[in-house]
């Protein structure tokens, strides 16, 4: 499932990039930069995203008059340096860095991955269905579970902490174990490495269509509002983004070819769609209705 979930995100984001960063009138070919942390990826090393989306990205765009790379920074601020100083003309990943960011990019091209037929997801708080634990507050001092791309599936904790007057997030629970990618989070609390697991939905979906003990065996104590939870935003200095007919006909493609893919039918990827700054309206409150989040957010 690992493997799967590489190829997916691999194909699937450099697909999107290609069409939506097609430029219409370029003088020479410039050279765009998507720029993502590890935190943006699910599995896998740097070498191996950098030379995978490099590779595909150069086949596809070989007949373009402009060159795509995707570069995989270090840390969260060298990216956000690199965003608004010009070295990079795309982002892809969690919502925060964007919001903090948001006057250097065009929000009339801002995209979110369509999942489950679904653009805004929620999280599962997962639990066996045989322990004692039948509601969050006795999830005291017990250990939790999660994917290092769930930035929003932590915030989403730290408000429930925060509103249940529980203390905090570092202290309610008595052991935080990062993973890797979902299959892995869910893998911990079904096998009891953990007592809880923080997952999206549409990752929990999949997993038990490919496991069915899964649904039999596990529950959500918790469930969160639906909130954008990954996102491609687009450097607003950048040249030649496409009309909105011109993209509108190009998520069309988009969608077809998605699901022609043998490779996409566990994941029930659509397409990739354009969304309104609005619709970032309820995870950037999230965000802002945490006193000690890092950075908020306006």
């Amino acid at each position: 499932m690992c493997a799967n979930l590489l190829q997916k995100s691999i194909t699937f984001l450099c697909v999107s990039l290609s069409l939506i960063l097609a430029p219409c009138c370029v003088k020479a070919n410039p050279e765009y930069v998507i720029g993502l942390t590890t935190q943006g990826m699910r599995n896998a090393s740097v070498e191996d995203i950098e030379v995978g989306f490099n590779y595909l990205l150069g086949k596809m765009t070989e007949a373009k008059p402009y060159n795509m790379k995707i570069k995989v920074y270090p840390t969260v601020d060298h990216l956000s340096d690199a965003i608004n100083n010009q070295k990079v003309m795309g982002y892809f990943g969690p919502p925060l860095l964007f919001l903090q960011n948001k006057d250097t990019f065009d929000t009339d091209y801002i995209f979110t991955p369509v999942l489950n037929d679904k653009v805004m997801q929620r999280y599962f708080l997962l639990v066996r269905k045989d322990n004692v634990i039948d509601k969050f507050e006795k999830l005291k001092n017990k250990s939790l579970s999660y994917c290092e791309t769930d930035e929003v599936g932590i915030f989403y904790l730290n408000k429930l902490i925060k509103e249940k007057k529980l203390g905090q997030l570092d202290t309610f629970f008595s052991k935080m174990m990062v993973k890797k990618n979902p299959s892995l989070v869910i893998s911990a609390v079904f096998f009891k490495e953990t007592q809880a697991s923080i997952v999206l939905e549409s990752d929990f979906m999949v997993a038990t269509e490919l496991n069915p003990q899964l649904k039999t065996q596990l529950i959500a104590v918790e469930v969160s509002p639906e909130y954008i939870t990954n996102m491609l935003a687009i450097h607003k200095n950048i040249e030649g983004p496409l009309t909105k007919s011109e993209y509108e006909a190009h998520v069309s493609s988009l969608g077809g070819a998605i699901k022609s893919k043998k490779m996409f039918q566990n994941y029930n990827y659509g397409s990739l769609k354009k969304i309104k700054l609005e619709d970032l309206n309820s995870v950037s409150d999230l965000i802002n209705s945490l006193n000690d989040s890092k950075g908020l957010v306006k």
